[in-house]
């Protein structure tokens, strides 16, 4: 099992003093989000996910950095592949890039982007995906399709890793077979769902992903647990095992959690201390 931190920080300082956290304690990911501004909050800071991520590129070294996940909102998939190069060259070849089709309404209204019917949402974020994945492996063709169409390409420099690692957000099955088509890796998370709802979940879409990856004959693919509401590792020390054994036992590869509130932090700097318990 692997171990990742997402920090949606404040101010430089915070961001700066949760990636030397993550280093010194050995997580094997440092990960920041991609929204326009807290969606139930507005007076709660939002800084811009990607201007991030270079700042960490350029004052970190070792731990893989990603983002947790591109806004398909707001973003463009040609601008994004270029981004993504860049970043992957400011931090020397650690950069990981997740994408998702996006659920708040805030990132609609502040980007100016009608919301889409759910249909749209889904084959957005298909060719989208598909889109990065062709650009990043040095694919730069002409393309004509229906949301993101494009031409005179040019993707030089290629990125410093020979595949940059691409990861989807899915939880419904048209997300999940854009995974299987396109994805290294498949991240999930509870939203509003119980815990024991998502446990069961994730059991069946793990089945459903295994097998439409199974159908396009590509390798297995990354699972990552964004854990989350529902999900609380930062309730005890028992509570982190707990979430380790029980999601690890389902089949993920990783688990991604949030830098703790004040009222969490003793948790986890006991948790830290034995980070390698959990492996």
């Amino acid at each position: 099992m692997k171990f990742g931190l997402k920090v949606n920080p404040a101010t430089w300082d915070e961001a700066t003093t949760w990636a030397g956290i993550a280093q010194e304690a050995g997580f094997d990911g440092l990960w920041t989000g991609d929204n326009m501004r807290n969606p139930r909050d507005p007076a709660i800071a939002v800084h811009d996910g990607p201007s991030l991520l270079a700042a960490w590129a350029a004052t970190t070294t070792g731990i893989a950095i990603g983002l947790l996940i591109a806004n398909v909102v707001f973003r463009r998939p040609t601008v994004l592949a270029k981004q993504a190069v860049t970043l992957d060259h400011i931090s020397g070849g650690r950069f990981q890039l997740g994408i998702g089709s996006g659920v708040w309404p805030t990132d609609h209204a502040m980007s100016g982007v009608p919301m889409w019917p759910a249909a749209e949402r889904a084959a957005r974020l298909g060719e989208f995906t598909g889109v990065v994945e062709r650009l990043l492996s040095g694919d730069v063709s002409d393309h004509d399709g229906p949301y993101y169409p494009y031409r005179d390409a040019a993707m030089t420099p290629p990125p410093v890793q020979r595949r940059l690692p691409l990861i989807v957000a899915a939880n419904a099955p048209k997300a999940l077979a854009v995974v299987a088509r396109h994805a290294d890796g498949w991240v999930t998370f509870p939203g509003a769902a119980a815990e024991e709802d998502f446990h069961r979940a994730s059991a069946e879409r793990i089945r459903t992903l295994d097998r439409l990856v199974r159908e396009h004959d590509r390798e297995p693919v990354r699972k990552i647990l964004l854990a989350y509401g529902a999900v609380t590792p930062w309730a005890s020390a028992d509570a982190f095992a707990r979430t380790a054994e029980r999601y690890g036992e389902l089949g993920f590869d990783e688990i991604v959690v949030y830098a703790p509130k004040p009222g969490e932090r003793a948790v986890f700097d006991k948790v830290i201390d034995r980070l390698g318990d959990w492996r």
